[in-house]
């Protein structure tokens, strides 16, 4: 690649959101940090996720079929400083409730989306998810977290 530095700083110029995604399989739940989410479809509507290939997360994804995005707020960063360095226990502190399939719902989030996993494909060091959308709320009033990345190569 020519420029390394140059398309690492123009790549990461591309804006995305902060979420938190959710999942859960049987008994075991997590959670985790997510910027690279886009809706992908109007009919039926639908979403993409990328999820890093080590992220213990990817596996209840896979094995659930199912999963929530939580789009955090602008105006209050309690959420992102919590999933940013999660403590063990990951929702330690943080006003969930239940939603599709148990799956948890962060109360403190703008909005969520609940999600059933239409299709999955290998990306590089990330696994793509297109989730068909299958429900989904408006929590609060405000404006999503939007970002830029000084880099595109790393998070």
């Amino acid at each position: 690649m020519k420029n390394k530095k140059q398309v690492g700083k123009a790549l990461g110029r591309v804006a995305s959101g902060l979420y938190v995604v959710t999942a859960k399989c049987e008994d075991k739940e997590d959670a985790v940090l997510a910027s690279w989410v886009n809706q992908c479809s109007f009919d039926p509507p639908a979403v993409t996720i990328a999820l890093a290939t080590l992220r213990p997360i990817r596996l209840l994804v896979e094995a659930s079929d199912a999963f929530i995005v939580n789009i955090l707020p602008k105006d209050d960063m309690t959420l992102l400083k919590h999933f940013s360095r999660p403590p063990e226990e990951i929702f330690k502190g943080v006003k969930t409730r239940k939603g599709f399939d148990g799956i948890r719902i962060l109360s403190d989030a703008v909005s969520y989306l609940e999600c059933e996993v239409a299709h999955s494909m290998q990306a590089g060091d990330h696994v793509l998810y297109v989730g068909e959308i299958i429900g989904g709320k408006t929590l609060k009033d405000g404006d999503p977290y939007i970002h830029v990345r000084d880099n595109g190569f790393n998070y």
